[in-house]
């Protein structure tokens, strides 16, 4: 007589039930993973709102009296008292003006020679074009720019530098040199060859070529060097005091230096009209970030992955 044998037969499962059963199993997962991330983004913007609380102090103490600031730090700007912006456009304009305008000529000739400069090492064949580059380009962005201070003064000294702004440009200008043909020749060097092969085949020059086809591809490049070139010479502080006379001050000189007092047998800085300055000085680079923002991040983006 054979042996009994006991059979044990699965019930099929179901599509419905194979979706249930996955969904419960995924919960917890996805729970831990959206805990996770609430709480990512929770620290976050607490260090956002820490970040913003000075500037918000900045403003809400440039819209109140000098003495109310004295007498309650905390206190709300309301209603905001606009006097203190009068009294530091009149005074700060002029700085700001000549800033701008070292600026100008600064990113005009930085762009201009540098560009000319990248195209060579990127697209011309000469002898010793990579020890130049190397030596030239990368060994001077190895030096920090505190070493070569002094010898840059003593320089400008010699040269009749010294005391005016367009004196300053040009050092800008020479300083601004290494960095700007990095990039630029980095961005030439990642472009097609055939397509300047082609230009040259239909008879355009070197110059042509230049500025025809290189210079309209560069342009977010540029503009990132125009960005980051106002940030180093718009918040440049130690160069301008050697180099300039107190009537020519720039925009951060005067800032430095700026302290009017409150009247009184105790003198205590107007607190007002200082906050004012520096909400004054910061507009022109939020006005240039907001405009140029689109091109900054395309270049720093081409650098990142053309280079």
């Amino acid at each position: 007589m054979p042996e009994s044998t006991t059979e044990v037969y699965a019930a099929p499962v179901t599509t419905l039930e194979a979706e249930t059963l996955a969904r419960a199993t995924a919960i917890p997962r996805a729970g831990r993973v959206r805990m996770g991330t609430a709480i990512a983004y929770a620290l976050l913007t607490l260090v956002l709102l820490l970040m913003f609380v000075p500037i918000l102090l900045m403003i809400s103490m440039s819209l109140r009296r000098t003495t109310l600031i004295y007498a309650d730090f905390w206190g709300s700007p309301i209603p905001p008292y606009w006097e203190n912006y009068a009294i530091t456009l009149f005074q700060l304009l002029p700085p700001l003006e000549r800033t701008l305008g070292v600026y100008a000529l600064s990113i005009v000739g930085i762009l201009l020679f540098a560009s000319i400069s990248s195209y060579a090492f990127a697209r011309l064949r000469f002898p010793g074009s990579g020890v130049l580059f190397y030596v030239m380009v990368l060994v001077v962005m190895m030096i920090p720019g505190v070493v070569t201070l002094t010898p840059s003064f003593v320089l400008a000294t010699r040269l009749g530098l010294k005391g005016s702004l367009w004196g300053l440009a040009v050092t800008y200008i020479a300083g601004g040199q290494a960095f700007a043909i990095f990039l630029l020749t980095t961005f030439f060097r990642s472009q097609p060859e055939e397509m300047f092969e082609s230009a040259r085949v239909d008879g355009a020059s070197e110059w042509q070529t230049l500025w025809g086809i290189a210079m309209p591809l560069a342009r977010p490049i540029l503009v990132t060097l125009a960005i980051m070139n106002f940030l180093s010479i718009f918040g440049d502080l130690i160069w301008p005091s050697l180099m300039l006379r107190a009537e020519n001050k720039t925009l951060m000189v005067a800032l430095v230096n700026y302290n009017p007092l409150v009247e009184g047998e105790l003198a205590r800085p107007r607190l007002g009209p200082i906050t004012a300055a520096y909400v004054f000085s910061s507009i022109p680079p939020l006005i240039l970030f907001i405009v140029g923002m689109r091109y900054y991040i395309a270049g720093l983006t081409s650098g990142a992955i053309k280079g």
